[in-house]
């Protein structure tokens, strides 16, 4: 049987699609769940899910990245300087 197509954005995601929607590896998703970064996932018949909400929450906690004792460079931010 096929899944149905979704029309929109799962409130749950799959680690996967969970470390996609932050942008990182799911590798260095596992270290920030593993270091209270982001949320742990809850267990949905068997499956663990991350709820994009929460994701979003955690991602929006993090501290911006400041180098330079003030404003921010886009340099700066992406290490170039």
């Amino acid at each position: 049987m096929k899944r149905p197509q979704l029309t929109t954005e799962p409130t749950g995601l799959q680690r996967q699609h969970a470390a996609a929607h932050c942008g990182v590896s799911p590798g260095h998703f596992d270290r920030m769940v593993c270091e209270g970064t982001l949320p742990a996932p809850r267990a949905l018949g068997g499956v663990n899910i991350w709820l994009r909400p929460e994701l979003d929450a955690a991602l929006y906690a993090i501290s911006p990245k400041d180098e330079n004792g003030g404003g921010t460079s886009c340099d700066a931010a992406f290490g170039l300087s």
